[in-house]
């Protein structure tokens, strides 16, 4: 009879605790962040977010490292409506997605300091963008950070402009960064970035350009034996999700899924700043030989490529670019 009642009991709880409901909306997250960054536990923190304040009706479901594809390919599948969320650089957006516009945020030595460029995407172009990407598909998360861009070299280290001539660089998918390298005399090809170190093994390339983070998730510095610090392009990241699929959503669960999009990039920002020191200390450790340009050797790397600029402004038009520009005096003078 004990036993009986028992079994009863155990019956009862389990009735009383049902297995977690299944997800009204599953978001389907692509991006090549690879495990372990400060991207990846980011994203895995707004998911976490998500999934608490829908009470389980929403679900984040990431897929680091590329593991989907490269991030011109996943923004396109993302447009198709193959997947539902995406995470990536501003030029991948602009050349997957056909939205030439964001290759602004591609041309070199367009900022002068991150404060700069946190207060020129922040309060002066956030709301153009979000209209642009709104009218093809798409709505915006927040910002995320990559960060300055800098050369990293199998060969000899990248002082001066002349040692750009004929060095065989891999660029991103971008035109933009196509032709900052033309500009510059290199010899740049574009490769995906799951094949990137494999190019930097084979010889295919004899360097790159990107951020200590990302040099340093991917093993690419593990190709170089000179890192030099040129700042040359302050890269953004974004986060974007389908606004076909959003838009099916209860506005209560949009909101919830979109978020403080302000905290959010504060947030995401600070954890990738926070890295560099440690990270240029950890090339250092494996026999990089670092090099910092100084402002006198930065310009006239700075003045090779001004006409990207020009080139940018004659193809998409001058409106978004002089509205930079203009934010950029304006900070100068005291804005914030």
């Amino acid at each position: 009879m004990r036993k009986a009642l028992l079994a009863a009991l155990a019956l009862s709880l389990l009735a009383a605790s049902p297995a977690e409901a299944k997800p009204e909306f599953v978001i389907k997250m692509a991006t090549v962040a690879p495990r372990g960054t400060p991207w990846a536990k980011h994203m895995k923190q707004i998911a976490k977010r998500i999934h608490k304040e829908s009470n389980g009706r929403v679900k984040l479901k990431i897929f680091l490292g590329g593991s989907l594809g490269g991030e011109v390919e996943t923004i396109r599948a993302l447009r198709r409506g193959r997947l539902q969320g995406w995470g990536g650089s501003t030029a991948a957006v602009a050349e997957g997605a056909r939205i030439p516009q964001l290759n602004l945020m591609e041309l070199p030595f367009l900022f002068s300091s991150l404060k700069e460029a946190d207060y020129v995407l922040d309060k002066v172009i956030a709301n153009d963008f979000i209209k642009i990407l709104d009218k093809k598909g798409f709505t915006f998360g927040l910002w995320h950070e990559n960060g300055w861009r800098n050369f990293a070299t199998k060969t000899k280290p990248i002082l001066k402009v002349a040692d750009m001539r004929g060095v065989k660089m891999r660029s991103q998918e971008s035109p933009v960064h196509l032709a900052m390298y033309k500009a510059l005399g290199a010899q740049a090809e574009s490769i995906p970035v799951p094949e990137v170190l494999g190019a930097l093994k084979t010889g295919m390339v004899d360097g790159f350009d990107n951020t200590p983070l990302f040099s340093s998730a991917t093993g690419w510095y593990e190709g170089a034996k000179h890192y030099t610090i040129t700042r040359h392009i302050y890269q953004p990241a974004v986060i974007l999700y389908s606004k076909k699929y959003l838009d099916k959503m209860p506005p209560d669960l949009r909101k919830i899924v979109i978020g403080n999009s302000a905290a959010e990039a504060a947030k995401g920002r600070k954890s990738v700043r926070g890295m560099r020191g440690d990270l240029l200390a950890i090339f250092k450790g494996a026999g990089i030989k670092v090099h910092e340009l100084t402002p006198a050797q930065r310009a006239p790397f700075a003045a090779a490529t001004r006409k990207v600029h020009k080139q940018f402004a004659s193809k998409i038009g001058k409106g978004l670019l002089n509205k930079v520009y203009a934010a950029k005096k304006a900070f100068a003078k005291g804005a914030r």
